[in-house]
């Protein structure tokens, strides 16, 4: 039965929390390198760049000796056993201080640990009191331990880089995660049977307060739509699946709730290989931006009342006055006509703040605001 993407990371956690023990397996490589070739010391080095990092030995003689100073300096060749019968005989390492001095070492036997990509990363050897040869399957042996503790190593290597892979993976989930449950939005992911995959807390939270139940993986997502929304809802899915994406906004009425305003958007979500594996349903309540346009609208509304008013209301008065006082001055006498000057200022003061007005309130767009010295 095939694993979902739950399974596969609870099977992954499982497998890095195994604790592989190394050091005992690559211990018992040593000792049974000594043994398999009958000697008194056998060592397992691992180095990095010429740096041992870590060794391993077994064995008497073994043990009275520091790593530094079992170095021969002998080339190890790949795939094949390298090795010194007998020291004394060696033009080179005849006078070395471990074959002249204690424990007067004879015999070498040596293989390089090099990993499947050509890498040397160490070596297993054995040393000897006595010189002699070894038996071509004793060789064979002393390969194979050579390459049982390459692949020891190379095993831990690869479930670090596992494990510090799945760390990182692990992080990056969650900094999306952190990020999709901080969202004031709701956000759903919808199988292609219509299941739900996962959800965000803004979606189980009004979920949970409209029907009373929590919201789980796997259960049908119209189990959480009202019912006066099914059938949109199911439409939208289907249409989503088929690669469209939808975006709209509508009024929704819930029961002993004030109608509320959404942003409702359906996008087919693909898998890696570019196959529409589900829906994300994301759903934003703009009630409030709405409230606020609305608001905006009345206002706007109310404006061009003014603007009417002033237009057909005020102006006409105003327009009569600036007749009367052309008929006053046809009868100008001497007296009245410094008064009546001033009258015909006032007035057309008046008649050009109401054009003013009523130009500015006709100019207005929708969602202008209101001015803020606007008088009357």
């Amino acid at each position: 039965m095939p694993l979902n993407g739950l399974d596969k990371i609870r099977s992954m956690e499982r497998f890095l929390d195994l604790k592989i023990c190394r050091e005992n397996e690559l211990k018992n490589i040593v000792t049974l390198a000594a043994e398999t070739c009958q000697v008194a010391a056998a060592f397992l080095v691992i180095s990095v760049e010429g740096e041992i990092t870590q060794h391993f030995k077994f064995g008497n003689v073994a043990e009275q000796l520091d790593i530094e100073d079992v170095k021969f300096d002998i080339p190890l060749e790949q795939d094949r056993i390298t090795e010194v019968e007998d020291f004394e005989q060696h033009t080179q390492l005849a006078h070395h201080q471990l074959v002249k001095n204690a424990p007067s070492i004879r015999f070498f036997a040596g293989a390089p640990l090099v990993t499947y990509d050509g890498q040397h990363i160490g070596s297993l050897f054995v040393l000897g009191s006595e010189a002699k040869k070894l038996s071509e399957r004793r060789k064979r042996m002393l390969h194979l331990l050579s390459r049982q503790a390459v692949t020891m190593v190379e095993f831990e290597l690869s479930i670090d880089v596992l494990r510090e892979q799945y760390t990182e993976a692990k992080n990056s989930e969650n900094k999306l995660r952190s990020f999709f449950e901080s969202s004031k939005s709701s956000h759903l992911l919808i199988g292609r049977n219509m299941e739900i995959i996962t959800f965000n807390k803004t979606f189980y939270d009004i979920a949970y307060m409209l029907f009373g139940k929590p919201v789980l993986a796997g259960v049908k997502a119209t189990e959480f739509i009202y019912p006066a929304y099914i059938d949109d809802f199911e439409k939208n899915v289907q249409t989503a699946l088929s690669g469209e994406s939808i975006n709209h906004e509508r009024a929704v009425k819930f029961t002993g709730i004030d109608p509320m305003w959404f942003k409702v958007s359906y996008n087919p979500t693909y898998d890696s290989g570019g196959k529409i594996i589900g829906v994300s349903f994301n759903s934003t309540d703009i009630t409030q931006r709405k409230q606020s346009e609305q608001k905006i609208l009345e206002q706007n509304e109310a404006l061009r009342k003014v603007a009417f008013m002033q237009s057909h209301q005020l102006r006409k008065p105003v327009a009569s006055i600036l007749g009367l006082m052309s008929l006053l001055k046809l009868e100008e006498t001497e007296a009245n006509s410094a008064i009546l000057n001033m009258m015909e200022q006032a007035v057309q003061e008046l008649d050009f703040t109401v054009r003013n007005i009523v130009k500015a309130t006709e100019t207005r767009t929708d969602f202008d605001p209101l001015p803020q010295n606007l008088s009357f």
